[in-house]
């Protein structure tokens, strides 16, 4: 089991959601821990290191799974390896520009360890304003851009996207946000997209919302393209507010036969 010491709700988080259905920690932990089969997880690189380093046999856990791992770019940066883990790690440079990524690409400052590359747009100043605007035919140009350089792209839209003043498609009145974002196909992936990550963590603690959510924008997902991986997002504090390893895993539980696995945002 996880150590309180060093372990954190992000840590435990991560390795539940690691674990096949029914089953224990490789030490024998509780079964409480057991949540849905993700085959494909994504996470920042601290939250995976300070969960291996702890106990060298929870690398075993992720064997036969792919890892995206976060903070391989930026100022942030850190080494993008994972000694000992058993799955799949593919380091991963963050952008929440297309702009920035291109001119990365030009500059050849992409790091070479980078495997995939996330876009991260939404409605904050990180992101130029004609990109929140026009965000599918950002994520189109992203996604060749990264196809054209041997990079695996991963797209993560936000909801708040149709709040854009200027944006191609708004959210209309009395309409939520959830349902602005699928009338406006902002989970539909284009045919190079490799995951599409559903921003969905603002409504995990409502089992039938968050549920409700994800399986719509998974379809979307998929009926613009049939080989996308789809990731539900899962937030140890979304909007601030602290959530329990149960709230997550039992949100988990609720889409794992609509998704291929999980990104976890450890605030």
């Amino acid at each position: 089991m996880v150590r309180s010491r060093l372990g954190t709700l992000a840590g435990l988080a991560l390795l539940a959601l690691a674990f096949l259905p029914g089953c224990g920690s490789p030490g024998g932990g509780p079964s409480r821990l057991a949540g849905p089969p993700a085959k494909v997880l994504m996470v920042k690189s601290y939250v995976l290191l300070s969960l291996v380093a702890q106990d060298k046999q929870l690398a075993q856990t992720f064997a036969d799974r792919t890892i995206y791992v976060l903070g391989t770019n930026g100022p942030k940066a850190t080494t993008p390896t994972v000694p000992g883990l058993a799955g799949a790690v593919v380091p991963t440079a963050d952008y929440t520009s297309y702009a920035a990524f291109a001119a990365d690409v030009a500059s050849r400052r992409v790091p070479r360890s980078a495997g995939a590359v996330l876009f991260d747009i939404e409605k904050w100043p990180a992101t130029p304003l004609t990109e929140q605007q026009n965000p599918k035919p950002y994520m189109m140009r992203f996604s060749a851009l990264a196809r054209a350089h041997g990079l695996f792209p991963i797209l993560a839209p936000a909801r708040d996207l149709v709040l854009v003043q200027g944006a191609s498609c708004q959210k209309q009145a009395g309409e939520d946000l959830a349902r602005a974002y699928l009338r406006c196909g902002l989970a539909g992936a284009d045919a190079r997209a490799g995951v599409l990550v559903v921003q969905s963590q603002v409504d995990q603690s409502s089992v039938a919302q968050y549920h409700q959510f994800v399986v719509h924008a998974a379809r979307q997902a998929r009926a613009g393209n049939p080989h996308v991986v789809v990731l539900a997002q899962l937030a140890t504090a979304p909007i601030g507010r602290a959530a329990s390893l149960a709230e997550l895993v039992t949100a988990a539980r609720s889409v794992s036969e609509s998704v291929q696995g999980f990104s976890l945002n450890a605030g």
